[in-house]
């Protein structure tokens, strides 16, 4: 299992020293993906079980899009799952501090629609199939409201 929510406090890894990135720098889409992103990656077996909170959320915000974000957060948990070269750290849903895995996850989303991009920075997480990924990132770019 390469997914696992960092419990020690410190965002940058293992080696990496703790840092506090201000929740205010995000925008409301992505603190509701990164919320989402970090419950599912909870949920066992992984990608294979539904969070009702992340349903709702999903739901109400996004209407008929909400079900097409689900599957894709659950894809892309999976996917980084499967594809991981390293463990991967997400925190728990709640915590305010981002890790670096979850800064190039959300860098990458930005950069969905070039996969050449994408690739690089998912590189550190995924090698050279995190370009694979690509996909999922651009059908979630695609299904969230403009701006």
């Amino acid at each position: 299992m390469f997914l696992h929510h960092d419990d020690t406090g410190a965002s940058g890894g293992p080696a990496g020293p703790p840092r506090r990135d201000d929740p205010a720098r995000l925008t409301p889409v992505q603190r509701d993906l990164l919320w989402c992103l970090r419950r599912l990656a909870a949920l066992r077996p992984l990608g294979q079980a539904r969070d009702a909170h992340v349903h709702l959320l999903l739901q109400r915000r996004y209407g008929p899009s909400g079900m097409g974000l689900e599957h894709l957060l659950r894809c892309l948990v999976v996917g980084l799952g499967r594809r991981a070269t390293r463990p991967v750290l997400l925190h728990r849903p709640c915590r305010a501090a981002l890790t670096d895995d979850e800064q190039r996850l959300l860098r990458a989303l930005t950069d969905a629609r070039h996969p050449a991009r994408v690739a690089a920075v998912l590189g550190p997480m995924a090698g050279s199939r995190g370009g694979e990924l690509a996909p999922i990132l651009a059908g979630i770019a695609a299904l969230l409201p403009p701006g």
